[in-house]
């Protein structure tokens, strides 16, 4: 054999061999944590409430007692006035018709001049109304455990403060 056929072998079976030879394992360890530091979120929540108020409402029926008052008074005064102005068979018709514009006008007068004492009635109406306002709060969600691993700072999060950390560590050699 040449010696250079025997150098590259020679070389080939020594990496083979090495390469074979290098071997390699995991095992998990657990890490003292040094510190565990808590995490906030912000949380907005919508607070409905109930705002609530007075109003000064006038106060209207229906058909005011004036209007029906001032609707016979004109009616009979109306029917007084026609009665006097016809004669013979059109003072029926002039006593009805005096009795029905009389209505009308009386009706009319009432409901524009009222009492008379032009002071409307009030009463105090308590109105309420749903209102949307919103409140930011701080929530607890999780923490931030800290250990040191061969030099280096590893960091985990959980659910509450962790003792210790696992880690697999794989060594070679």
């Amino acid at each position: 054999m040449s010696s250079k056929y025997s150098t590259h072998l020679t070389l080939a079976l020594l990496f083979a061999g090495s390469a074979l030879m290098g071997e390699s394992f995991s095992t998990t360890e657990y890490v003292s944590v040094i510190k565990s530091t808590p995490i906030y979120s912000t949380i907005q929540e919508e607070v409905p409430q109930e705002k609530c108020y007075d109003v000064k409402e006038e106060v209207k029926s229906g058909v005011a007692v004036n209007d029906i008052v001032g609707a016979v008074a004109g009616g009979a005064l109306g029917g007084v006035i026609g009665h006097q102005i016809g004669g013979g068979s059109g003072k029926t018709v002039a006593t009805v018709g005096g009795a029905v514009l009389g209505t009308i006008a009386g009706q009319k007068a009432a409901s524009t001049y009222g009492s008379g004492s032009g002071n409307p009635t009030y009463q105090v109406v308590r109105k309420c109304e749903t209102v949307k306002t919103y409140k930011t709060r701080q929530v607890l969600s999780g923490y931030q455990n800290i250990a040191k691993f061969k030099g280096k700072e590893i960091s985990v999060e959980s659910d509450t403060p962790l003792k210790q950390i696992p880690v697999t560590a794989t060594y070679s050699y």
